[in-house]
């Protein structure tokens, strides 16, 4: 189940740094400075994201409790601010759709909780319900991280030709 996540959750980050990397652009309030304004917001809300979801992991394999929502808080402000800051409407119109799809790829973290699989009793069968349920919730997300990794590239592509077009 853990497993399943991880690589999933390392393709959107892959997706938010290849987003990042293709808006780089430079200028005035133009295409340019629209570019530079989202590369620079998520250059600082990204970059964590690799060492944040590593660390949740490995506090999630030793029993502790990890809000993986909040994983990913960082860019969705970063996000946030981007969007808010972007005026020029080729630029926006594409960041707001990668934003739209990172925000709700990340609501499907809300409420998951991976269980302390180190003192679970095999034995006991709510114990084991919370394992099932958990396990089919982990699916569900990796379903969703996939599906999400694949509109996150493409609108990232979009930004990159905005921004390469000038």
């Amino acid at each position: 189940m853990k497993k399943a996540i991880l690589p999933r959750i390392g393709g959107i980050a892959a997706a938010i740094a290849l987003t990042v990397s293709m808006a780089a652009c430079a200028g005035g309030q133009s295409v340019a400075d629209a570019c530079k304004i989202a590369n620079d917001e998520m250059t600082k809300a990204t970059s964590s994201i690799n060492s944040d979801v590593n660390a949740a992991m490995q506090k999630a394999t030793q029993g502790e409790k990890v809000d993986f929502a909040e994983i990913f808080k960082p860019v969705t402000e970063g996000l946030d601010k981007a969007t808010s800051k972007v005026t020029n409407e080729k630029v926006k119109k594409p960041l707001d759709a990668f934003a739209t799809e990172y925000k709700n790829f990340t609501k499907s973290f809300e409420g998951f909780e991976m269980p302390d699989m180190k003192n679970i009793d095999a034995s006991d069968p709510a114990a084991m319900e919370k394992l099932q349920q958990a396990s089919e919730k982990a699916q569900e997300i990796s379903k969703n991280a996939q599906a999400a990794s694949t509109k996150l590239v493409d609108q990232g592509k979009k930004i990159q030709e905005v921004c390469n077009a000038g």
